[in-house]
């Protein structure tokens, strides 16, 4: 992972590649015939932790959609890596080393731990190098590691936020979409998924 782009009501950034890994320009979005948002314009550099503030409503939701494909932005454009992504198949988006940790992490209930990991590391076919890694998130998550076995509907909420970001780095991502990774956590355990996220960034934002 090379970037983290983070959605919540707090974060960081610090500029480390002058050109852009994510870019949009102009971005308008809608659901039917009311406008979500307008005019987005954001840049996210290589090796980067990037914040969208605001309170509930104001569209960050959207704007993670919108770049990831789930909905087609009405205006702008939207690049990843140098590309041209806008109303790409998500599919293709995610193929392009863009993930999305989505709002309420979306975990596999029914899947055990392992096999939520596994999922994220669909696209993949070195099968030595995903065993490694499911081995590296187990380092950044130790309890995700003594629930491997545990069906992922089991885990707390907490626990659902760290396999779903753990499920979006199997993928082996350029950049990462968090949307309110902080959602109905409490401050303690949001404190330690914030510090786990800079740790990620630092190893691995090359």
């Amino acid at each position: 992972m090379s970037a983290v782009l983070a959605v919540d009501n707090a974060g960081t950034a610090a500029v480390a590649d002058p050109q852009p890994l994510l870019k949009l320009q102009n971005v308008e979005s809608a659901y039917g015939p009311i406008k979500a948002i307008r005019g987005v314009s954001l840049q996210v550099r290589r090796g980067e932790i990037a914040a969208v503030l605001g309170s509930n409503g104001a569209g960050k939701t959207t704007i993670l959609k919108t770049i990831s494909g789930i909905i087609d932005p009405r205006k702008g454009t939207i690049e990843f890596q140098g590309q041209d992504i806008t109303a790409r198949d998500p599919a293709a988006i995610v193929r392009r080393g863009l993930m999305h940790v989505p709002e309420g992490r979306e975990v596999f209930a029914l899947l055990s731990v392992r096999d939520n990991l596994l999922m994220g590391a669909y696209t993949r076919s070195d099968t030595d190098a995903v065993a490694r890694d499911i081995e590296t998130v187990y380092g950044y998550f130790p309890i995700l590691k003594e629930r491997a076995a545990q069906d992922a509907g089991l885990l707390s909420g907490g626990q659902q936020q760290m396999l779903a970001i753990s499920r979006a780095l199997m993928a082996n991502p350029e950049l990462i979409l968090l949307d309110e990774p902080s959602l109905g956590l409490s401050p303690k355990l949001t404190k330690e998924i914030f510090e786990i996220v800079v740790r990620i960034n630092r190893e691995r934002g090359t």
